[in-house]
């Protein structure tokens, strides 16, 4: 976040006076049987004509039932992920509501509990650091912004390999 506000001031800023932004949304799964996920983020975000940066917090959060291969067999899980992001946008046309991509890195928790008729209960807590690419449209509300965007996602956890597909509402102001 300090990097953000350091290089931000270094900038010249475009019109707009979004700086803070919150957004929730849901994380479909790439996984069959793995669920619906909610996730919420919240940080610092500045726009320097087309190009933006931003910091923030986000947490992920998922409950499943699913039946994999041996040795695991049917397993419920809780899996969990708060993580650091940072990342730069690109805004890809100038008009009123502005379609933009998305990219940078996540520093990672994540944590997952599950119970398997096979192995008995299994816990695992991993840190990672992972991409996090992915497309969006941000629009004017009042005085403020709503935004929208699809990114992907993906950490693993317990010998398995987690991919989703967070759909994000948030409004920047």
């Amino acid at each position: 976040l300090a990097l953000v506000v350091a290089l931000s001031s270094s900038l010249p800023a475009q019109q707009s006076k979004a700086r803070f932004y919150v957004a929730g949304g849901l994380e479909l799964s790439g996984r069959a049987g793995d669920g619906l996920g909610f996730s919420s983020q919240a940080g610092y975000f500045r726009q320097f004509a087309r190009l933006g940066l931003r910091a923030g917090i986000a947490y992920y959060e998922r409950h499943s039932s699913y039946v994999y291969p041996p040795p695991w067999g049917n397993v419920a899980s809780h899996y969990s992920t708060v993580a650091a992001t940072f990342d730069i946008t690109y805004d890809l046309s100038r008009t009123r509501a502005r379609p933009y991509l998305i990219g940078g890195w996540e520093v990672y928790r994540s944590s997952f509990l599950g119970r398997s008729d096979e192995r008995g209960t299994v816990e695992s807590v991993k840190v990672g650091v992972a991409p996090a690419p992915g497309a969006g449209l941000r629009f004017p509300l009042g005085t403020a912004e709503a935004f929208t965007e699809l990114r992907l996602h993906w950490g693993s956890n317990a010998d398995l390999t987690r991919v989703g597909l967070p759909l994000t509402f948030g409004i920047r102001f």
